[in-house]
């Protein structure tokens, strides 16, 4: 047997990993990731009209039990969590540490872990025919409001004298990109959007709550996200995260290699995942890791 080294202190901060989730498989796939789920999950699955959007809601799920269970040492099927009431999922007893948010939006899903701090992550698909400026004006801060206004071009005519669009590409990112900011802090304080509203996330780094979240503090880094999309992360406190990304394909499964251990700080007794790997770091896999759980499973 391969003894496992123990995993490094974090360099900085609390430490997050967050995983880019894909949410393409075909009928077996479905079948076959369905089967990880518990009841509350199937239940929720059936009550989507759309087809597709049950099955990406079964994969997404799937793919956070799968890799959950990768830091816990269990199966997918068998990680159990608990709800907050407004949504916030936790573990309780000796997975207590462990905390973690999952996001989705059409064929994609982001997954957050962190054992330090509790993490907040949001993916926001950017609206074709979002209303941007009038939505900014009537529910963010004022200043947030102007830097859509900015973007938009409301301040007045373009450089060829063209009436400027209130809704263009570049308001409707910033406009998202602001949502997904405040939705990050929220979801790491277990809160609503509603009461979020108001948080000034102009720039990413050092949020400080106000109204309903007086006194609390985020850290917040806008993350890597495809075209057409914005995605953001908070970490709760004012420390800096380290930040790890790992891709999960439905299509080919989990990879084969990873680090051998995480570099999160682990509860005693905890196990760090074995799938996945950043970019550029290979690492070999000890012989005793075993076959990862992902869309073969049952």
């Amino acid at each position: 047997m391969t003894a496992r080294p123990e995993p490094a202190p974090p360099r900085r901060g609390p430490e997050a990993d967050v995983w880019r989730i894909r949410l393409d498989g075909g009928d077996r796939t479905v079948r076959q990731a369905v089967r990880l789920l518990d009841a509350r999950e199937r239940q929720r699955a059936d009550r989507f009209r759309d087809a597709l959007a049950a099955d990406r809601f079964v994969l997404a799920h799937a793919a956070a039990r799968s890799i959950l269970g990768r830091y816990l040492g269990v199966s997918g099927a068998a990680v159990h969590w608990s709800v907050g009431p407004h949504g916030k999922p936790y573990f309780t007893g000796p997975w207590g540490a462990w905390q973690w948010s999952l996001s989705r939006a059409d064929g994609l899903a982001l997954l957050a872990v962190c054992t330090t701090a509790p993490v907040g992550v949001d993916l926001e698909r950017v609206g074709a025919q979002t209303q941007a400026l009038a939505l900014a004006r009537r529910f963010l801060p004022a200043l947030e409001a102007a830097d859509v206004g900015r973007l938009s071009g409301a301040t007045g005519p373009d450089a060829d004298g063209a009436d400027p669009d209130p809704d263009g590409p570049a308001a409707r990112v910033a406009y998202h990109r602001l949502l997904s900011r405040k939705e990050a802090c929220v979801k790491a304080s277990g809160g609503r959007l509603l009461d979020g509203l108001r948080l000034d996330v102009l720039t990413p780094g050092a949020v400080l709550g106000d109204g309903a979240f007086a006194g609390e503090r985020w850290f917040l880094r806008d993350l890597p996200a495809p075209p057409g999309f914005v995605a953001a992360l908070a970490t709760l406190g004012d420390a800096e995260p380290g930040l790890r990304l790992f891709d999960w394909e439905w299509a080919t499964g989990p990879p084969a290699d990873g680090p051998a251990e995480s570099r999160l700080v682990l509860p005693p007794g905890a196990r760090a995942p074995r799938t996945g790997r950043p970019a550029d770091d290979p690492v070999d896999v000890p012989a005793d890791v075993p076959e990862p759980v992902g869309g073969g499973a049952r």
